[in-house]
């Protein structure tokens, strides 16, 4: 078994998680290598990829693991961890549990999200919204959506955040939509700010395509999972849609995801 580390270094300054995960590795006979941010734009065969940060560290991964088709144990050294399936406390049972053979696939839908025939993948969302800049202060996002070549509506407001399950309990949560259990074949559609009251979000199903068009006199950008890409100005088109290849995590057999969700929506309250 080759197993691959990556370590979020604001997480672990010291070294003292990383070097307990190797030694956890070590002690269980699994062969691994450290992966580096240049090894990111490189194909690498492995069995694992061990994550060791937060959940914006898995987000940061998740185009590689995709790319490769490798399934990612999360270790959460971050603050909530939605995306983790381990305490940092917790490196030698995750590295237990991986060598007893203890842990199930989870498959997560991923999204493309496609202009001008460069892809992106994208864990979490596709958000376009508006740009705050010296020249378009004051500028409103209006973006025409087409669902399956059916136009749905045309959105005026902040944005919009085309989410998948997994995104669902990010920034689309923030801006009112609903959570989406992972094993859901949907994605959501969230107004940012719209301007207009019957502007909702929707769910809708995850093999529709979505083509989201920047209307007349609108600026905006386009982000993939918080990374901003370009910016898009008037009829440029967005097209969304669900990626062939899902991205995987190694989870416990007892985890579940509703009670995750209670339990992290809590420390998010008290924090």
């Amino acid at each position: 078994m080759k197993a691959l580390i990556y370590v979020n270094k604001e997480k672990d300054a010291s070294n003292t998680w990383c070097n307990q995960l190797k030694k956890s590795l070590t002690d269980y006979n699994i062969d691994y290598s450290l992966l580096s941010d240049e090894d990111l734009k490189k194909n690498i065969s492995a069995d694992v990829i061990f994550v060791l940060g937060g959940d914006g560290t898995i987000l940061y991964l998740s185009e590689f693991a995709n790319a490769n088709g490798i399934p990612i144990i999360g270790i959460n050294a971050g603050k909530i961890g939605f995306l983790t399936e381990f305490e940092k406390d917790e490196t030698e049972l995750a590295v237990k549990t991986l060598k007893e053979n203890l842990l199930i696939a989870e498959k997560r839908i991923a999204l493309i999200s496609e202009i001008n025939g460069e892809k992106f993948v994208a864990l979490n969302d596709c958000v376009i919204q508006r740009i705050y800049d010296e020249k378009n202060v004051g500028i409103i996002a209006s973006i025409k959506i087409t669902i399956d070549n059916v136009d749905i509506a045309d959105i005026n407001g902040d944005g919009i955040i085309i989410s998948t399950p997994t995104g669902s309990t990010a920034y689309s949560l923030s801006a009112g939509g609903a959570i989406l259990a992972p094993g859901i074949n949907a994605l959501s559609l969230t107004p940012i700010s719209a301007h207009t009251l019957s502007q909702r979000p929707i769910i809708y199903s995850a093999d529709s395509k979505l083509v989201a068009k920047i209307n007349t006199g609108s600026v905006a950008g386009l982000f993939i999972d918080g990374k901003f890409i370009q910016k898009l100005y008037e009829n440029n088109e967005v097209i969304v849609s669900k990626s062939k290849t899902p991205i995987v995590f190694l989870r416990r057999k007892t985890t579940n995801f509703y009670k995750k969700v209670v339990k992290k929506l809590a420390s998010t309250e008290k924090d």
